[in-house]
């Protein structure tokens, strides 16, 4: 899926799914809260996906695994380092979409 937007990372919680993004006081994940979006925050590199971790978390885990985060390169389909619901099908990261494969979240709230 080559879009020219690039390729991005994105970060993965085994039982939160895929981050979404962040308001100053709280994070949307794909399988908790998608906050109503169909696409999911990039990071331009490993480095910067695992410094965003560190800032909001105190530091990346040393067994990354035992705290079941991950990193997956994705392609962005969408300005501003995005990436939509189809390029994480793409990336074969359909077990992480959680609210995120479902039509109606994509609407405004309590228009479901």
């Amino acid at each position: 899926m080559d879009t020219g937007f690039g390729r991005g990372f994105v970060v993965i919680h085994a039982a939160l799914g895929l981050y979404v993004g962040r308001t100053p006081s709280l994070s949307y994940w794909s399988k908790l809260n998608a906050a109503g979006r169909d696409a999911v925050a990039t990071f331009p590199s490993e480095a910067m996906a695992r410094w965003h971790v560190e800032v909001w978390e105190g530091g990346w885990p040393e067994d990354e695994r035992h705290a079941g985060l991950s990193l997956c390169a994705v392609a962005i389909d969408r300005p501003g380092g995005w990436a939509s619901v189809a390029a994480l099908r793409a990336a074969g990261l359909d077990a992480h979409l959680g609210e995120l494969a479902h039509p109606a979240w994509r609407r405004q709230a309590g228009h479901c």
